[in-house]
Formats: structure tokens, sequence, C-alpha cells
């Protein structure tokens, strides 16, 4: 089975990653350990493929329990957990019934998500796409605690603010240096895009129900600051017409909030890249248009362009 199969169903069994390294002949061994039974286990990966899970020393995850006698039963102890794995790996495909050829293209375009890929489902099957949204979902949830800065860099805490009053909320932020720029409103939810100059931050904050439903740093924004070098095309009335001039990956995230997901891409016909986003809700197809880093176009298209 593939490395990410086992990992995915290692961690749903209560392990936890504690260390990996690469030896001299290509291959990946990580130690996974379950602290609830005290088990270790060694992971032999070559080529992304699984090629033996064994139970190891507890001294080798790190942990002193007297639990070296489980290591003597080996690749017995190993073959049994690995059993398990391969009779529940497809359990991240949400229930779907895909046959092999379905499984292939679901895991394939996993990965890309969870990697950050390109959206590339060239044989157009819909498991692709179902592979897709889920990586990318898991890789948003497994980075919701950065803040995607690294170094020193100057930083102001905002994360804490998520579900506090829309006006003490919004008096907290001003205190902390950030200014609204922008806000619009979509049927029953306020968004406020507020820039911080001292470290450069661009929030959008989406406020529902009287309260600060969410923070996200876009990262850019129009009118965050200056941007310019780039063409625009898009209605500035509508919230993915304030994407043009948005970095990408604040786009992105923008994106993803307002329910859509990436539903394929398309030749520009220019040294920029285009894609199609979809929202299956509501049935609405975008076209959103990147060069340079940032969008330079977002626009509504017929529904059929993103299927």
């Amino acid at each position: 089975m593939d490395a990410w199969g086992a990992e995915q169903a290692l961690k749903s069994r209560g392990f936890k990653s504690i260390s990996s390294h690469k030896n001299s002949h290509g291959h990946v061994i990580s130690y996974w350990w379950d602290g609830k039974d005290n088990n270790c286990v060694r992971v032999d990966v070559s080529n992304d493929t699984v090629q033996q899970i064994t139970d190891a020393k507890d001294r080798d995850c790190n942990h002193s329990s007297g639990g070296d006698v489980a290591a003597a039963a080996g690749v017995v102890a190993g073959a049994a957990i690995l059993g398990a794995i391969l009779s529940h790996k497809s359990h991240h495909t949400d229930g779907k019934d895909y046959n092999d050829q379905q499984t292939q293209e679901f895991e394939r375009g996993y990965k890309d998500g969870l990697h950050g890929g390109s959206y590339h489902n060239y044989n157009r099957d819909e498991a692709y796409s179902h592979g897709y949204e889920a990586g990318t979902n898991e890789r948003e949830a497994n980075l919701s605690h950065h803040d995607r800065r690294g170094g020193y860099s100057n930083y102001a805490q905002y994360a804490d603010l998520k579900g506090a009053r829309a006006a003490g909320g919004m008096d907290e932020l001003n205190r902390r240096g950030f200014v609204q720029v922008d806000n619009f409103t979509s049927g029953n939810t306020r968004y406020s895009i507020r820039w911080r100059e001292a470290s450069r931050q661009c929030l959008q904050v989406t406020v529902a129900d009287g309260r600060l439903y969410s923070l996200d740093d876009i990262r850019t924004h129009p009118k965050c600051h200056s941007g310019g070098g780039y063409s625009s095309s898009g209605d500035p009335g509508t919230w993915y017409g304030r994407l043009v001039g948005a970095a990408n990956d604040g786009a992105e995230v923008q994106l993803r909030n307002n329910g859509f997901s990436q539903a394929g891409s398309y030749n520009t016909g220019s040294s920029g890249h285009g894609y199609y986003w979809y929202n299956r809700s509501t049935k609405q197809c975008l076209a959103v248009e990147t060069s340079h880093g940032r969008v330079s176009s977002s626009e509504a298209v017929a529904s059929r362009k993103c299927r």
C-alpha cells in the first residue's frame, strides 16, 4: 500500500509520528507511538510504498516502559497492524465505493491537494476531483495553527478574537493596529478587510449573527497596499471581483471560505494560468486567472465549464 494510506490509517488508530530518516538504501524509516497501548512500530517505505511494518523497542519512540519484549514479536505483530490497515485503506473516501482505477485517481488527487500541487484531472474523473478536495481540506486543517509566516517577522495576534462580539472584537482589532480598508456584505454576512502596516498583515474578518465568525490572513488585497503592476478584470461590486490583485494563496483562502473548490484549469493564452472554481451548493462557476503570483481576473462563467 502507499505511504499516505498507511500514515492516515496509523493516525486513525491513535499512533503519532515520532521520527523518520532515510537509510543508505534510500528507504524512509519512521517510528510511530501509540500512547494508549504503549506500542512502538517501525514503518519501512520505499518509492512511496510500505515495505514492512514491525514492532519496535519503546526507546525507538523515545519512551521507556518495559515494552521491549513486544519487539521480540517483530514482523508478526507488525503484520497484524498492516493487515488491519490494509482492510481500512479507503476510509478517507467518505464511504464512496470506488473501484481500483477510481481509487487510484482519488489517491492521485488527494496527494496533489494535500501537497499543494496544481489541479490536474487529465482523466476528467470525479474521483480525482473528490480526492483533490479532500487533500486540500486536510492541508488547510493541518496548517490551521500556522500564520504562513516564518523567521522573526513582526506579527500581531488575532485568532483569539474568533467568536467575540462584533463591536468589541472590531474595537480590539483597531487597538492592535488593524485598520479597516474595505467592507462588503453577502446576504446576512458582513466582511471587513483590515490592514496592519507594521506587520503587513491583511485580514478578512467575517461577521455573522453579531459575532466574529472567522478571521483569516489573506496576505494581500488591492486595498491593503498599492499592489500595482497588474492588469485587472472583474466586477468590483462582487466579492469575487474584489479578488483581483490579491495574492494567489490569499485568493484561494477566500474562495474556499465561500464554498468553492477547484474544478479544473485552462490555457489563458498568455504567461498566466486559468482555473475554474465551483460551488456545488449554489451551482456557481468562477473563472479565476493569475499572473505573477496575483489574481488578474475573476469572473462568473457558465456552470458547465466547471463540470
